[in-house]
């Protein structure tokens, strides 16, 4: 398995800029949003490639509320690790095929330790006080991580969900 470790004295850099485009503007792509998020998200597996932790760091400005901010983006981790590792929607000719009770929803079980880290980036003067936000961002990281986890324990680039030949679908089924 890997650690955080292994990404010590990487460096990281972005930019926001808050400045916008006024409602009704006629340039040919106005910016029209006041709060951008940034999420980065490590799934580490184990040998067998069972996530044993998520570490899930979001720019979401201010934070005005800690509990209710850490649960969205731990729901948004253990969703995306459900329709990346487990979940198998079947549809057929339009017609949904799969059933609740075996979806391959995760259970409160199955889910690994996630550590939350809030990245608090803004100003004051912004029109949200500094807060940007966080909803469907949390849910977007965290399947690509663990396809890139999997990567990392055995070399076999993954592109499809749900993620294969991992503790959760051992040989595609």
């Amino acid at each position: 398995g890997h650690t955080l470790e292994d990404l010590e004295g990487q460096s990281f850099y972005g930019e926001y800029s808050g400045v916008t485009d006024r409602m009704g503007s006629d340039k040919p792509n106005p910016v029209s949003h006041v709060a951008y998020g940034y999420a980065a998200q490590v799934v580490i597996m184990d040998e067998n490639k069972k996530v044993i932790k998520v570490v899930a760091a979001h720019d979401v400005g201010r934070v005005v509320n800690y509990q209710s901010c850490a649960g969205q983006i731990e729901g948004g981790v253990v969703m995306a690790l459900g329709y990346g590792l487990t979940e198998d929607f079947k549809m057929e000719n339009g017609y949904v095929k799969s059933k609740y009770g075996t979806l391959g929803l995760l259970r409160a079980t199955d889910v690994p330790p996630i550590e939350v880290i809030f990245v608090e980036k803004g100003t004051d003067d912004q029109n949200t006080f500094g807060a940007k936000g966080v909803g469907e961002i949390s849910a977007i990281p965290a399947a690509p991580a663990a396809a890139h986890a999997a990567y990392r324990v055995d070399g076999v680039f993954r592109t499809k969900l749900p993620i294969q030949d991992t503790f959760y679908k051992k040989g595609g089924k």
